[in-house]
């Protein structure tokens, strides 16, 4: 296991990768666009306009799976793709219960 961790290849890699960029990206464009914080959005569902145009920042899981497949290390995109449908199935969890 701590040989594949050196080779970057390894399931966990790609689900922290996956899981923290786009908070990151969706952080990041909260503060160049919007004086509103990201807890405060998430907080009040009548923001959903502002989550819909924020959906974009899971494209940054796509590139990184893109980047980890492109350099062979097929379990760290397995990550990415489990990071992805944990975003997607907590989206459809605030649509439908917020």
């Amino acid at each position: 296991m701590i040989e594949a961790l050196k080779k970057m290849d390894h399931l966990s890699i790609g689900l922290i990768l996956g899981l923290l960029f786009p908070i990151t990206t969706m952080y990041l464009i909260l503060k160049l666009t919007s004086n509103m914080s990201l807890f405060y959005i998430i907080s009040n569902p009548f923001f959903s306009p502002v989550i819909d145009s924020l959906k974009g920042s899971l494209l940054i899981n796509l590139a990184l799976f893109f980047v980890f497949y492109w350099l062979q290390k097929d379990k760290s995109a397995r990550g990415v793709v489990a990071a992805t449908l944990i975003y997607g199935a907590g989206y459809v969890w605030y649509m439908i219960f917020m």
